[in-house]
C-alpha cells in the first residue's frame, strides 16, 4: 500500500526534479566556523501534530557525522532526554562517527563515553562513512560495536533497517537491497546509509548512490533512506513517495546549507546540531528531528 507522508511543519520551497544537486559556482566547499550547538540558519514553523494511530511498539534514535566534535555532548545529552519520554530501543548511526580517519584508539572517547548511559540498555548500529574508513579501520569500528560487515540488516518490532556502504556504491549491494526488499517483512524498511542520496549541503547528492540504489529503494517503496556526509538536517519527498532524510547534525561542524536544483521536493532544512527520533506504531513511523534545546525542527508521519 502506499504510503502517505504527512508534513507537519510548514513546507519549504520544492527543489525541482529529480537528478543531482547542484552547488552554485561561488560556493566554497569548505566548512563553516562551528555555530552554537542550537543555531539554525533555517527553521519551520510548527503546527499541531497530529496523534499517530496506536501505541508505539519501537523506536530509535538517528544521528551522523558526531565523533569527537564540539555539538557531540549537546546531542548526546539531548538524546538521553528523549529516550526518558519516548521509546528507543537502539541507536543508529549515519556514519562518520569516529574523526578524524577512524582511529581505533578513539573508539573509546568518540564512540563509546557520549553514548554510555543509553547504550546501557541498547544497541548501536551503525553504517560507516568516509572518515571511518580513511586509515583502513572500518572493518575493525565494526567489530568493535559487535557488528557484522556492511550491508547487514536489523529488526525491531514493525520496522526493517538495512545498512549499506556507500564508500562503495555499486551494484552488488544493489542487489543484496533488492533481495533483502524481496522478502516478507514488517510494515516500514529504513535503509540507512552515509553519503546521501539527495542533499542541497556542501557534498550534494551521490551519484553512484543515485545510478545503483535509488531505482532499488523507490521500486520497493521503501518508507524512509537515513543519511549523513552533509553536516546539516534535510527532508525530501520523491514522485514515488519516498522519504529522505539527511540527519548529519550530530556533533562535528555544522555545514552551510546551499540552493540546489534537480533533487525531489525539499520539505524542510535546517542548519542545527540534532538527532533524529524514529518511533513506530501499527500503521505509522513518525519521524522527529530534535535541536540540543529541545526544540522540534521537523516532523513529518509516514502512513501504511
Amino acid at each position: 500500500m502506499r504510503r502517505l507522508a504527512c508534513a507537519l511543519l510548514v513546507l519549504l520551497a520544492a527543489c525541482g526534479g529529480m537528478g543531482h544537486a547542484q552547488r552554485p559556482a561561488n560556493t566554497s566547499t569548505s566548512p563553516t566556523s562551528s555555530p552554537t550547538p542550537t543555531e539554525r540558519t533555517t527553521t519551520t514553523t510548527a503546527a499541531a501534530a497530529p496523534v499517530p494511530s496506536g501505541p508505539v511498539v519501537a523506536g530509535f534514535v538517528a544521528f551522523g557525522d558526531f565523533g569527537g566534535g564540539a555539538g557531540q555532548a549537546a546531542v548526546a545529552a539531548q538524546m538521553t532526554r528523549w529516550a526518558a519520554g519516548h521509546r528507543v530501543d537502539a541507536l543508529v548511526t549515519t556514519g562518520d562517527n569516529v574523526y578524524p580517519t577512524g582511529e581505533p584508539q578513539l573508539y573509546a572517547s568518540e564512540l563509546d563515553a557520549p553514548y554510555r548511559d543509553l547504550r546501557a540498555r541498547r544497541p548501536l548500529w551503525a553504517t560507516l562513512g568516509n572518515h571511518d574508513v580513511g586509515a583502513g579501520h572500518g572493518a575493525a569500528e565494526l567489530a568493535h560495536l559487535g557488528l557484522p560487515p556492511v550491508p547487514y540488516e536489523k529488526d525491531l518490532p514493525g520496522v526493517q533497517l538495512l545498512f549499506l556502504d556507500a564508500n562503495h556504491p555499486d551494484a552488488a549491494q544493489a542487489s543484496w537491497l533488492d533481495s533483502a526488499l524481496s522478502r516478507p517483512g514488517p510494515p516500514f524498511r529504513v535503509v540507512v546509509f552515509h553519503q546521501p542520496a539527495w542533499s542541497c549541503g556542501l557534498h550534494g547528492s551521490t551519484p553512484a548512490v543515485d545510478r545503483f540504489w535509488v531505482p532499488v529503494i523507490e521500486a520497493h517503496k521503501v518508507a524512509l533512506v537515513l543519511n549523513g556526509h552533509d553536516h546539516d538536517y534535510e527532508r525530501f519527498t520523491s514522485p514515488g513517495g519516498v522519504t529522505y532524510v539527511v540527519t548529519g547534525g550530530g556533533g562535528q561542524t555544522l555545514y552551510p546549507l546551499v540552493p540546489c536544483s534537480a533533487t525531489p521536493p525539499e520539505n524542510a532544512k535546517a542548519q542545527a546540531y540534532h538527532f533524529t527520533g524514529v518511533e513506530v506504531a501499527a500503521h505509522t513511523l513518525t519521524v522527529t528531528a530534535v535541536a540540543t534545546d529541545g526544540s522540534v525542527i521537523d516532523r513529518t508521519v509516514l502512513t501504511r
